[in-house]
């Protein structure tokens, strides 16, 4: 199966490389030196203290025409714009594609798209970009994937079954419960981490910091309309992803550190959406999210 994959950040560099060892990956890149220095050395890889390299087709995004089998979109959601329009251009000439972002702001958008197959999915590796051609797998996890709409079986039969102990394939049956328990997550871990400056571990071992979590989970929880039955589960997924990441740094938190924009509309400008559609009272999340907009701000005009 050839599978191209739109983004050469952590994430588009760790799917390069994992998948090459079963399928036919191009990777899509815009900038001209990752380009070259892919296509010279290809990606390499460390996990602990293993450094690894694998050759992978790379190609400009320009070139992208959606024929491979399966596109992979690991851009971030404020980077989305110009696949929407390569999407809208080529319409039904894509065959299927599959969107690994944060929030759920895209969801809606997509639907709508003429593409007719569509997967959607979540990650829960670590991983970190040490230079344009290098990532570092700092925590091992499994990326889960659901059928927003098409006949996606095939390809997802082939992807859960590949035999790749580092780098799984979980089918979900629900794509808005998969996608709604990772909002919490990102609610959560990246806002509070990003404006405490703290390891996602301190969000469970400060006793301060953990009833803020608390609190601020309940609210993200209601203003989601989660049943009582169900909370229990979102709280045990939160939980337990920040204690299988206790020593790592949010995304979030890092492009705030590198002055980079954030993804934070994706997750609480989403929240902040529905409690308002819902008229349901925001304090912790706006208040958050003011915070972070404000570190943006700081961040373009340190950088500038």
């Amino acid at each position: 199966m050839k599978i191209g994959i739109i983004g050469a950040g952590a994430i588009g560099l760790l799917c390069a490389y994992q998948l090459e060892e079963k399928y036919d990956v191009t990777l899509y890149v815009r900038s001209k030196n990752q380009y070259e220095q892919i296509k010279q050395s290809g990606i390499y890889y460390k996990v602990k203290e293993e450094k690894k390299a694998r050759t992978i087709n790379v190609r400009y995004f320009e070139e992208w025409n959606g024929l491979e089998e399966l596109t992979i979109v690991t851009v971030k959601q404020y980077q989305l714009a110009p696949i929407y329009e390569k999407m809208e251009a080529f319409g039904t000439q894509i065959k299927a594609m599959c969107f690994l972002q944060n929030g759920m702001s895209h969801i809606e958008k997509i639907k709508n798209m003429e593409v007719a197959n569509v997967l959607i999915g979540i990650v829960e590796h670590g991983a970190m970009k040490e230079d344009a051609h290098t990532v570092i797998h700092t925590g091992i996890g499994a990326t889960k994937l659901a059928c927003v709409k098409g006949e996606m079986e095939e390809i997802l039969v082939s992807l859960t079954t590949m035999t790749n102990e580092v780098f799984p394939f979980i089918k979900e049956y629900d794509y808005k419960t998969m996608m709604q328990k990772k909002l919490v997550v990102n609610s959560i871990v990246n806002g509070l981490t990003s404006i405490l400056q703290v390891q996602n571990g301190q969000l469970l071992e400060n006793g301060h910091y953990a009833q803020l979590a608390n609190m601020f989970m309940n609210e993200v929880l209601e203003i989601l309309t989660i049943t009582e039955v169900d909370k229990k589960m979102y709280r045990d997924y939160c939980l337990d992803v920040i204690r299988n990441t206790a020593l790592n740094k949010s995304s979030m938190l890092k492009d705030i550190e590198a002055g980079r924009p954030t993804e934070i509309d994706a997750i609480l400008g989403y929240i902040l959406e529905e409690a308002k559609k819902k008229q349901k009272n925001a304090p912790i999340a706006s208040t958050i999210y003011y915070m972070i907009k404000g570190k943006e701000r700081e961040g373009e005009e340190f950088y500038r």
